[in-house]
């Protein structure tokens, strides 16, 4: 069983093919670059070399592999580029690719099979602490700082490696597993637990779908940890795909790999980045309910999440784009999921949707038993003035109030904790709750 870890280069030698050409294999190399790209470089080319030049088709849509350790991979859109040496009678042509399966050859992303899958997110174990290891020490009763035994035990099997298990829909469950991993040798051995998501399936599915799943988790844990959560590690399974040792079957891993550019590594990462929103012992009565909500969301929120989590992305220079994303998305919010008895009550306007002070003034009021929103001290006049000069470049009047600098950055902070809560509240989070979780949260995307 291979160890897939995605914060490390992969690479594999072996031979290569288009699946419409299987007998025209080429040698060549894959590598996988952690955080940047996946690059396949062939001593040679598909087809003939002299197509190959004068082609304008520089894409492939699927190439196969296999590798010197007789392993199976599919690469899924390549784009490829040739480099010429006109001292020899073979170009090196290179492929940057968007996807690779390990472990099968499928036919694409969209190709229906009976998959389950496991993803390792790093920051789940921290949010939702696996407690798989129990450990004991006795002690010299007469010399009590002596101690004389150390043990370590777990118990799984029998569903006690579930941590939550909850059916979003009538096709798809979703499960927080935990796990023991031992390595090392007799005389330096190392034991890891750590928790990792399940998405289990009733019907056959593509792998766009099921890794969509992992996608929409990975989002809700960016919520949860006020950071940008990526995975480690994606396995597939296939029911069709198993050894069989007696009335045992063992199901062969496929992993599948995507460099995803976002993705933190945790061993350099900042101990900051492990302050939460909330934790899974917060909402524990109420996760069901919140994550069953979560993947079946209306399609108008996508775009006001993606913005949020978009908003989270730690960098080192903040201007007038973050704060447009933000502003952005909490107009979306109050303008398609405050109803038309809402927008009377809190004074919005029937038709007229431009009116930006409106909504402040109605979002303000609505988490305004926040404590932490009372906190913030949101300048709804600059705020509204800032919107109307960066989104359209209106001229600066004398009495506008359009900020920049670190006063941008300072409101732009303060409409993001707004945000949370507006966010918070689609998904069954009252104020009273929302209060609580901010005033435990000990994350310093809160920090004014």
């Amino acid at each position: 069983m291979e160890n897939i870890d995605l914060d490390q280069k992969l690479e594999y030698k072996g031979y290569w093919w288009l699946p419409s050409d299987p007998d025209k294999r080429v040698a060549g190399v894959l590598t996988y670059y952690p955080n940047e790209k996946i690059v396949l470089e062939l001593l040679g080319c598909f087809g003939e070399y002299s197509l190959a030049i004068l082609t304008g088709n520089n894409q492939e849509d699927i190439v196969y592999g296999k590798t010197a350790e007789n392993k199976e991979i599919t690469l899924i859109n390549n784009f490829r580029s040739l480099s010429l040496n006109f001292s020899a009678d073979f170009p090196i042509v290179r492929y940057t690719c968007n996807y690779m399966v390990i472990g099968k050859h499928v036919e694409g992303l969209d190709e229906k099979r009976s998959y389950w899958a496991t993803a390792r997110i790093p920051e789940l174990s921290f949010w939702c602490q696996p407690e798989a290891i129990t450990t004991t020490m006795f002690f010299d009763k007469n010399h009590n700082s002596t101690m004389t035994n150390l043990a370590f035990s777990t118990k799984f099997g029998s569903m006690k490696d579930i941590i939550n298990s909850v059916g979003v829909n009538e096709n798809t469950t979703v499960k927080i597993k935990k796990a023991v991993r031992y390595n090392g040798d007799h005389f330096a051995p190392e034991v890891e637990q750590y928790s990792y998501l399940e998405i289990r399936k009733k019907r056959k599915v593509s792998i766009k779908e099921i890794v969509s799943d992992i996608f929409m988790f990975e989002q809700f844990l960016s919520l949860a940890t006020l950071s940008i959560v990526k995975s480690s590690k994606i396995t597939l399974f296939d029911k069709s795909t198993y050894q069989q040792e007696g009335k045992t079957r063992f199901y062969r891993e496929i992993h599948f790999i995507h460099a995803f550019r976002e993705r933190i590594n945790l061993q350099s990462a900042d101990s900051n980045m492990f302050r939460n929103l909330f934790d899974y012992p917060t909402i524990k009565d109420v996760y069901p309910e919140i994550i069953t909500k979560w993947y079946n969301e209306p399609i108008e929120l996508a775009p006001i999440r993606y913005h949020l989590i978009s908003s989270l992305e730690k960098k080192l220079l903040y201007g007038s784009v973050d704060f447009l994303i933000v502003i952005q998305a909490l107009e979306g919010f109050c303008r398609r999921f405050r109803s038309r008895k809402y927008r009377k009550v809190h004074g919005l306007p029937e038709r007229d949707y431009s009116d930006l002070l409106a909504i402040m003034d109605s979002l303000l009021d609505e988490f305004g038993d926040i404590e932490l929103i009372r906190k913030c001290k949101i300048d709804k006049e600059a705020v509204v003035d800032s919107r109307n000069y960066y989104s359209h470049f209106m001229p600066k009047q004398k009495d506008s109030k359009v900020l920049d600098g670190y006063k941008l950055y300072e409101q732009t902070v303060r409409l993001r904790i707004l945000l949370v809560c507006s966010v918070l509240s689609l998904f069954g989070f009252d104020n009273s709750r929302i209060n609580q979780i901010m005033k435990e949260s000990n994350s310093k995307f809160l920090e004014l």
